[in-house]
């Protein structure tokens, strides 16, 4: 077999399916990345997040390989025309009552396409959702889904529009989810859902869209029986940031929490991701990178131990977060956390009195204050969320009826040239019916 480095050598690799091939295939870039094949393979139509810039970058530079600028561009969006052009507004005639008050406030009415380009959903959905996609491969070779929400194509449509400046966009039309056979749960359900994308990084959006939310819901009728449940996934991001690791190491932690049931899941599946750094640092130098070490080259060999050694989750970074996430599960936990790690206490105080000052009271004006609760959830099923999340039940309805996050960093892993403020929520409509005919 050629070397494929060989292949390439001297060529400008110009497209993500030659920085493929020049890493020796499918299989090696998803083992480098820590990824399925499939995704690989969606990158050779879409192009690469920009979550796998930084290590496929380093590789290629430790190969000598000649990469053009654009292919760490993130996702090509210009690609696709029919799917990613700006989303035409949809006719007057066509707004629900509902959709149209959201016009009134200030949001554009967008339509989606249904169909989308399936590496952008599978890229920054959480497992379970990656699951419950509906996936096929068209004609032309690339992989698509039905959309399994609104919030990705949103913001598809937004980079593609090459709006700039803050944009408010508004939204009602059908998801679809697998469900498993005899859930009973409808597989195409249908969400009227907003969006502010590239608007203000404080509170203030964030209030602007749960307002927003709560206000649709009591013009539907839903003015009462309403139960919160917030996750702030900012302070994750803030403890994580405090910690010494690198940036491959901090992704891998957020994939594993993403996949773990609770703290003493998460430091099960942590152990097998372990290493130890100065034993991997001692190999390395045992490596000559102009050597071939079974039917391998050494410069390939030391890159994979430099990859290792980067990803590397020592113990005590594990014992840290582990301590963590069981302190956040507690019903006091925000106390404990301040307690066992000084250095956080300013800054969850901080993060409490503007919550508690400015989110809770919009809540409380809907809910009785017992019924407003913070669950430091293991799991997020939109794995894009970066800070506040929430969401909204109904008495009787075991599915929220409304929910929304912040996700700021989502944009640009799409594909925008810098990263952009964006948040947004949307309501299950049959969900909300289901509720209000409850209450009769």
């Amino acid at each position: 077999m050629e070397d494929p480095r060989q292949v390439n050598s001297g060529l400008r690799l110009s497209s993500a399916s030659d920085v493929i091939d020049a890493l020796g295939g499918t299989n090696n870039v998803a083992e480098m990345l820590d990824i399925g094949p499939s995704s690989v393979s969606n990158y050779r139509k879409q192009g690469f997040p920009a979550r796998s810039h930084f290590i496929l970058a380093k590789i290629c530079a430790e190969r000598g390989l000649d990469v053009a600028d654009a292919v760490f561009g993130g996702y090509q969006v210009q690609t696709r025309p029919t799917t990613y052009q700006r989303a035409a507004a949809s006719p007057p005639s066509a707004a629900s009552p509902a959709l149209a008050r959201l016009e009134e406030a200030g949001f554009d009415r967008v339509a989606l396409p249904i169909l989308q380009p399936a590496a952008p959903f599978i890229d920054r959905m959480g497992p379970e959702m990656q699951r419950r996609l509906f996936t096929f491969t068209d004609p032309g070779g690339e992989q698509l889904c039905l959309r399994p929400d609104l919030t990705i194509p949103t913001a598809l449509a937004h980079i593609a529009s090459g709006a700039v400046g803050e944009t408010r966009y508004c939204y009602q039309g059908t998801a679809f989810r697998y469900q498993p056979r005899g859930s009973g749960q409808p597989e195409e359900f249908t969400q009227l859902g907003l969006e502010i994308i590239g608007g203000q990084s404080g509170l203030a959006d964030d209030l602007a869209v749960l307002e927003t939310i709560i206000t649709t819901l009591r013009q539907a009728g839903m003015t009462r029986n309403l139960r919160f449940v917030c996750a702030d996934f900012n302070m994750m991001t803030h403890f994580l940031a405090s910690l010494d690791m690198s940036l491959a190491a901090r992704e891998i932690i957020w994939r594993l929490i993403n996949r773990a049931q609770n703290a003493d899941d998460f430091r099960k599946l942590a152990t097998l991701k372990s290493g130890d750094r100065k034993a991997v640092g001692e190999a390395a130098k045992r490596v000559d990178a102009n050597a071939v070490i079974a039917g391998r080259p050494g410069a390939e060999i030391l890159a994979r131990l430099s990859r290792k050694n980067n990803e590397a989750l020592d113990i005590e970074t594990l014992d840290a977060v582990h301590r963590f996430l069981s302190l956040l599960a507690m019903p006091n936990g925000i106390e404990e956390i301040s307690a066992a790690f000084p250095h956080m206490k300013s800054w969850f105080d901080a993060r409490t009195e503007q919550l508690g000052g400015v989110i809770l009271p919009a809540m409380a004006g809907a809910a009785n204050i017992n019924d407003i609760s913070f669950a430091p959830v293991m799991s997020r099923g939109m794995a894009y969320y970066t800070g506040l999340s929430f969401e909204i039940y109904a008495q009787g309805i075991d599915r929220p009826i409304a929910a929304g996050g912040r996700y700021d960093d989502l944009l640009q892993s799409l594909g925008a040239a810098k990263p952009l403020s964006a948040i947004g929520g949307a309501i299950a409509m049959e969900r909300l019916t289901q509720a209000l005919e409850m209450t009769r």
